[in-house]
């Protein structure tokens, strides 16, 4: 027998699983237990084909949504190729109504068709007050200096046009030996349905009954109420804008007749408007204002320093 102590098994430890970086749920199973591992791919792939799913679901929402907007798109471009051909035709129209003998006048000629005398003979009657020509005559009819103005009461620019200078030539053509002549042609375009202005829209009731109180009352009376219609008009336009009722309240605040009152309700100026307007679109005109100093027709009447200064007070 020997003295020696018997040799001693060395134990083994348990195997530590080993999780595999980015994928917790796969770790290494024990020895003789690999099911646990082929679990936890068969989730990875579940999981994957959920998200394959997904994305393809995602992508056929946006190719849904982007056939949406093509369609959306092309329904637009047809309705503003509608939209041009109607504007198309309303051109067509306009041409109609005031036609030019002859090719377009060039830049030079437009001057003087612009400021050549149209005759308004064919009306039966023109109002006291206005020439031959449909122009309403304010200040020294023999004056050196003639401004001719071509406006719509329901024009934005020339309600622009009368705050910033109109009022102030006005007032200086009515002052005593202003050598100044202000011939002023009230068209009615914006917004009316037809060349004769049947049935009369907004701009030709205001045209209209301006023209009444000019010839039943005079200048007087017809400044301080065509300046309340630039100061009433709407720039929208709206179709019930300057009905008879509110005409003639702004008629009487300013000091207008009973038959100026008479004349606005029956609409009596309306051929002679319709009569203006088409002799302005015969001469050249094509928008409101156009300002014509001594037979110039001005680019900027708003900054037209002969203008400025034919408005600057007497002094």
């Amino acid at each position: 027998m020997s003295d020696e102590p018997e040799p001693q098994p060395i134990p083994i430890p348990e195997p530590v699983p080993t999780v595999i970086v980015g994928y917790p749920e796969v770790a290494s199973a024990p020895a003789g237990d690999a099911s646990v591992g082929v679990a936890g791919l068969r989730r990875q792939v579940r999981t994957l084909r959920y998200l394959l799913v997904a994305c393809l679901g995602l992508l056929v929402v946006l190719m849904f949504g982007l056939g949406v907007a093509v369609s959306g798109s092309r329904t637009q471009m047809e309705a503003l190729s509608t939209q041009v051909a109607a504007l198309s035709e309303q051109a067509s129209a306009a041409a109609q109504v005031a036609p030019q003998a002859g090719p377009a006048p060039s830049a030079a000629a437009a001057v003087d068709q612009l400021t050549m005398a149209t005759d308004l003979s064919g009306l039966d009657a023109l109002p006291a007050g206005a020439d031959a020509t449909g122009a309403i005559l304010i200040g020294d009819p023999g004056a050196a200096n003639v401004v001719e103005v071509y406006i719509d009461y329901q024009c934005p620019f020339c309600q622009k046009w009368e705050a910033t200078v109109g009022t102030a030539l006005v007032d200086r053509a009515l002052q005593p030996g202003s050598d100044l002549l202000i011939k002023q042609y009230n068209l009615a375009f914006l917004g009316e349905t037809s060349a004769d202005l049947t049935p009369a829209g907004a701009s030709a009731r205001a045209a209209s009954a301006a023209a009444c109180v000019l010839n039943h009352d005079g200048i007087d009376i017809f400044v301080p109420f065509s300046r309340t219609l630039f100061e009433t008009a709407d720039p929208s336009e709206p179709p019930g804008q300057f009905a008879a009722e509110v005409l003639i309240d702004l008629a009487k605040k300013a000091g207008a007749s009973a038959a100026s009152v008479a004349c606005i309700t029956a609409e009596e100026n309306v051929p002679f408007v319709s009569a203006v307007t088409k002799a302005g679109f015969a001469r050249g005109v094509g928008g409101t204002p156009t300002v014509v100093l001594n037979g110039e027709t001005l680019g900027n009447s708003f900054t037209d320093e002969r203008v400025i200064q034919l408005a600057a007070p007497i002094s």
